[in-house]
């Protein structure tokens, strides 16, 4: 839950899975969007990173998904079972005024709402899809 303690059992990073509230999360192409951040090398990625020294997951998430697209949003839960050593959190942010936008982060090249799986190069449409049906209801 938000606000955890950190414990033994915590995760190694952290991913963002970020949809605008009042709309509801749906998989991939059924019309709800998602965020995205394209990252010069490995292409379009959700948001997230490693925890810091003695940073909660639920800091983490915030801090990252403000470092790399300039939102904050409300963390409305976890899953911590898909990927091995990391947590995925489903964030609900406001609406933006903007489809797609840039940061002053040298690790993101662009930051873009997705309805669709984008092109994919370090990831797989796999991850996405199953991301989305996970947070979808």
């Amino acid at each position: 839950m938000v606000g955890e303690k950190v414990t033994d059992v915590r995760p190694r990073f952290v991913l963002a899975w970020v949809t605008v509230e009042g709309e509801e999360p749906t998989p991939m192409g059924e019309g709800g969007r998602v965020l995205f951040v394209e990252h010069p090398e490995r292409g379009w990625e959700i948001p997230g990173g490693h925890l810091e020294e003695g940073e909660a997951p639920d800091i983490a998430l915030c801090r990252e998904l403000k470092e790399e697209t300039g939102l904050s949003g409300k963390l409305v839960s976890w899953n911590r079972t898909y990927y091995p050593e990391g947590w995925v959190g489903h964030v609900r942010v406001p609406p933006t005024t903007s489809d797609a936008w840039f940061v002053d982060d040298e690790k993101v090249a662009s930051v873009r709402w997705w309805s669709t799986t984008p092109s994919v190069i370090a990831w797989t449409e796999q991850e996405f899809e199953d991301l989305a049906r996970l947070f979808s209801s």
